[in-house]
C-alpha cells in the first residue's frame, strides 16, 4: 500500500514535517505559485509596472522572485525563449537560478517545468518525434516507454526536473483540435500508453511526469476546445478517468487540471472531482496544478467567482495544490491575505505544501548537483535519440488503403510525380508544439522533408518531378504515360490547442484541389496523409490507389516514411481512433453503449475502424480457445494461432475485444481489453496468449461501484468469436 507524507513510516516524513514547521505563511504559500519568469519579466519592465531589470537572470530579478515571493516553480510554454534557445543557454540560465535559490533563508530547491511533449520540442537541434496519438498508434507500450525514457534522461541532463507531459486524454471527439496530442478514443489502449509514457519518463528518479488534463478534456459538448463538457458520472469513470488511473499506479508525480467546465462546474474549482475523486478515490498522493492561467480565467471567462481573489481561494479550498500564474505573482499576496483572514484553512495550505515537499524530496531535489552544461549539450539531438524517432514513427504508420499491392514501390521506377507543398517542408513533418507554440520555422529546423528523402531512396535512373501546387502541376502539362506513380502528400497548417478545432473535419482547400490535381493526372496516385488526426477521406479512399497515414512524424519521419513507401519497412501501425465519414458522424466511437431494436439500433459506420491497418503480408487467426467458465475474482486465459499467410515478414497486432450478452447497465458495442505485438516471419505461426483480470471483466454497476457480475461475454478476435460466462 503507498503511502504519503503525513504517514510516519514514510521515508521523507520528518524531513517533510520539519521543513514544513519551520516555514512562514508566505514561505508555504509561494511554494504553491508557479511563475514563467521571460512573460512575468516583461510584465514588470512594462508601463504597467515600470520596475527595471537586466534580464530574466538579472539577480535583483530573481531575487524578488526567490525572496520576496518565495515562488517555489518556474514554467517555460511553448513560446518561452531563454537566449539562443540552446542547450547550453537553458542549462546556464537553470544554474543560475538554482544558484540566486540557494541564497534564500530555506533554500527549498526549485522545479524547473517544460512542455516537451513529443521530444525536447523547444530546443533548435533536438529530436522531435511523433505526436502522442501516432505514439498510441503504435501499440507498442515497451517501444513507447523507451521513448519516453529517453527524453526524460535529455530533459534532467539540461536541469528540468517537472515536465508537462504526457497528454493522455481520451479523444470522443475526432473535432478537438487537441487531438493529435492524446491518445485516442479508447480507455484501454489510452492506459496502457499512459503507464509506459509516466514509467518511462519518470524512470530516472529526477524528473516528473505531469498528467493532463484531468478529467474529460477530450469529450466536450460541441467538440471545440475548452467548451463545456456534459458528461455522466459513469461517461467520465468508464472513457476518461481509466488513463489516470493507470498513471496513478504508476506513481506520476503531478496531475494538470481540465481548465474547462464539466457538468456547470470549471474542474480547477471541482471538489468533487479533485477531491472526492482524484484524492479520495483514485488515491492520488502527488501535487494536482492548474494550467496556464487558469485559476484567473474562473473569473475572466467562466465567470464563476466575482474577483480574481476569489479564483484563488476557491480553488485552492476545492484541492488546487499549484497555480500557473504565469505572471502572477501578487497570487501570494492575495492568498497570504486570505489564510489570515480565515478564508483558506492552514490545514489546507499545509497539506498543498506538504504534497509539493514531498515531491521535491522524491526527485532528489534537495541534494542535486549544478547542471552538467558539456553534458546537457551532447545528450540534445543525439544518434539514439534519432534512431528511436526513426522507429517510433515507423511503427504508428498506419496503411488505410492499397489496391492491387501498389505499394511497397520498386526503387528503380523510371519517373515519379511528387505533389504538394508539405513534401518538401520540415515544419509540416513536426506539426504543432515544435520550438514555438504553434509551429516551428522552417529554417529554424535541420532534418530531411520527405521530398529528399524519396530523391534518396529511388535508383540513380529515376527521375523525380515535383510540384508544389496546382498552379505548379498545371504548366507542367504532363503525360500521364511518362510516369509509374504519383505521390501526393497532403498535409494542414501546424496548429495548437483551440487553433485546431474543426466543426466540418474538412482538409483546407488548397490541400483538397491539390489532391484532386493530382488525381486528375491520371496516374496511380499513393496519398500520404501528413496529418496529425482524422479529417474527411471519403473523397480520398473513392479516388486514390493507396492511402498512407503517416501523423506527424517529425525530424526522422520522412526517412520513416520512405521506408514504408519503397519497402525497406512493412507498415504495422493500426488506429487508435476512428475516421468517421464527415463531420456529420461525429461523435463515431466503437465503443459507444449499445442498443439495439427492430427500429433503432446503435450505428458504428466509420471509414476507417479503430483498431485497423493494413500490411504488406496477410495474416490468419484459428483455434481460438476461451474456456467456458470463470469463477468471478479470477483470470481468464485465452488463446489463438495467429499465421503469417503472404510472401513478406511482418507484424500484427493481436487485438480482443470483449461484448457483453447480457448486464444489468448498459455495455459498449465492444471494448478492447487486450493486445499484443507479434512478429512473424512468412508461413510462420505463433499460438498468442492473452490473460484478462477481474480488471478487464468488470463494470460500474447502477452505484458506480465497480463489480463483476455474473453474465456471459463474447471474446471477439480477428474474425474468430468464442464465449464465456461469469459465475458468482
Amino acid at each position: 500500500m503507498k503511502t504519503d507524507s503525513t504517514t510516519p513510516n514514510h521515508p521523507f516524513y520528518e524531513k517533510v514535517e520539519t521543513l514544513l514547521s519551520s516555514m512562514t505563511i508566505r514561505e508555504k504559500l509561494g511554494q504553491c505559485v508557479m511563475i514563467e519568469p521571460c512573460f512575468c519579466l516583461d510584465e514588470r519592465t512594462s508601463e504597467q509596472f515600470g520596475e527595471s531589470y537586466d534580464g530574466v537572470d538579472d539577480p535583483k530579478y530573481l531575487s524578488m522572485l526567490l525572496e520576496e515571493y518565495h515562488i517555489g516553480a518556474f514554467l517555460f510554454g511553448g513560446a518561452s525563449q531563454i537566449e539562443d534557445g540552446s542547450a547550453k543557454a537553458w542549462a546556464t540560465y537553470i544554474n543560475k537560478v538554482s544558484e540566486q535559490n540557494r541564497k534564500t533563508r530555506l533554500k527549498i530547491p526549485m522545479m524547473y517545468g517544460i512542455d516537451a511533449v513529443h521530444g525536447v520540442n523547444f530546443m533548435k537541434g533536438s529530436t522531435i518525434y511523433t505526436h502522442n496519438l501516432a505514439v498510441a498508434g503504435t501499440w507498442n507500450p515497451a517501444l513507447t516507454e523507451q521513448y519516453a525514457s529517453t527524453v526524460g534522461a535529455e530533459l534532467s541532463a539540461l536541469g528540468f526536473n517537472l515536465n508537462f507531459s504526457p497528454t493522455i486524454d481520451t479523444a470522443r471527439d475526432v473535432r478537438w483540435g487537441r487531438v493529435y496530442e492524446s491518445l485516442g478514443e479508447d480507455p484501454f489502449l489510452a492506459s496502457q500508453v499512459a503507464r509506459a509514457l509516466v514509467k518511462g519518463m519518470q524512470s530516472s528518479g529526477n524528473l516528473a511526469a505531469c498528467a493532463k488534463h484531468f478529467l474529460g478534456y477530450g469529450e466536450s459538448r460541441n467538440g471545440m476546445d475548452r467548451t463545456q463538457a456534459d458528461l455522466s458520472d459513469r461517461v467520465l469513470l468508464e472513457m476518461h478517468a481509466p488513463p489516470f488511473e493507470a498513471a496513478i499506479e504508476e506513481d506520476v508525480l503531478t496531475m494538470m487540471v481540465n481548465g474547462a467546465d464539466v457538468n456547470g462546474v470549471p474542474v480547477p474549482v471541482s471538489k468533487k472531482l479533485l477531491t472526492g475523486l482524484l484524492r479520495d478515490k483514485m488515491a492520488f498522493k502527488g501535487i494536482t496544478m492548474s494550467d496556464w492561467e487558469d485559476v484567473e480565467r474562473l473569473y475572466s471567462r467562466h465567470k464563476v467567482v466575482t474577483s480574481r481573489r476569489d479564483s484563488l481561494i476557491r480553488s485552492f479550498n476545492a484541492g488546487l495544490d499549484m497555480n500557473m500564474a504565469v505572471c502572477n505573482i501578487a497570487a501570494v499576496d492575495t492568498m497570504e491575505s486570505a489564510v489570515r483572514e480565515g478564508s483558506i484553512a492552514m490545514e489546507r495550505v499545509d497539506q498543498a505544501v506538504r504534497n509539493i515537499l514531498l515531491t521535491k524530496y522524491k526527485l532528489g531535489l534537495f541534494d542535486a548537483d549544478p547542471v552538467n552544461i558539456q553534458q546537457a549539450s551532447v545528450r540534445v539531438g543525439n544518434d539514439e535519440s534519432k534512431k528511436l524517432a526513426k522507429q517510433l514513427a515507423t511503427e504508428s504508420i498506419t496503411l488505410l488503403k492499397n489496391d492491387n499491392n501498389l505499394l511497397p514501390l520498386k526503387k528503380n521506377l523510371k519517373s515519379v510525380l511528387v505533389t504538394g507543398q508539405s513534401a518538401n517542408s520540415k515544419r509540416h513533418l513536426c506539426a504543432g508544439w515544435t520550438l514555438g507554440w504553434a509551429s516551428a520555422e522552417e529554417d529554424d529546423l535541420s532534418c530531411a522533408t520527405l521530398l529528399d528523402a524519396i530523391k534518396t531512396s529511388v535508383s540513380h535512373d529515376t527521375t523525380i518531378t515535383y510540384a508544389a501546387s496546382t498552379e505548379e502541376l498545371t504548366a507542367l502539362n504532363l503525360n500521364k504515360e511518362d510516369f509509374d506513380v504519383c505521390i501526393a502528400v497532403i498535409s494542414e497548417e501546424p496548429h495548437a490547442e483551440w487553433t485546431g478545432d474543426s466543426f466540418d473535419l474538412a482538409l483546407e482547400e488548397e490541400e483538397e484541389a491539390m489532391l484532386k490535381a493530382s488525381v486528375a493526372t491520371e496516374i496511380p496516385v499513393v496519398m500520404v496523409s501528413m496529418i496529425g488526426r482524422p479529417l474527411k477521406m471519403n473523397w480520398a479512399h473513392e479516388h486514390v490507389s493507396a492511402l498512407l497515414w503517416i501523423y506527424s512524424p517529425g525530424t526522422e519521419g520522412a526517412a520513416a516514411t520512405a521506408d514504408i513507401l519503397f519497402g525497406d519497412a512493412n507498415p504495422s501501425g493500426k488506429l487508435p481512433i476512428s475516421f468517421p465519414q464527415d463531420g456529420s458522424q461525429v461523435p463515431c466511437v466503437y465503443n459507444a453503449r449499445s442498443y439495439q431494436s427492430d427500429e433503432v439500433w446503435t450505428r458504428y459506420e466509420p471509414l476507417y475502424e479503430f483498431g485497423f491497418g493494413l500490411s504488406y503480408t496477410s495474416f490468419a487467426y484459428s483455434e481460438l480457445c476461451v474456456p467456458t467458465m470463470v469463477k468471478s475474482g479470477e483470470d481468464i486465459t485465452v488463446s489463438v494461432t495467429v499465421t503469417n499467410t503472404g510472401e513478406r515478414a511482418g507484424e500484427d497486432i493481436v487485438q480482443l475485444y470483449l461484448r457483453d450478452q447480457f448486464a444489468t447497465v448498459t455495455r459498449p458495442l465492444k471494448s478492447l481489453k487486450a493486445f499484443r505485438r507479434i512478429q512473424l516471419e512468412p508461413g510462420e505461426s505463433k499460438t498468442v496468449q492473452l490473460t484478462l483480470t477481474p480488471a478487464e471483466l468488470g463494470l460500474y454497476d447502477e452505484e458506480l461501484n465497480y463489480v463483476v457480475e455474473a453474465r456471459k461475454i463474447d471474446v471477439l478476435i480477428g474474425d474468430l468469436t468464442g464465449e464465456f460466462r461469469i459465475e458468482d
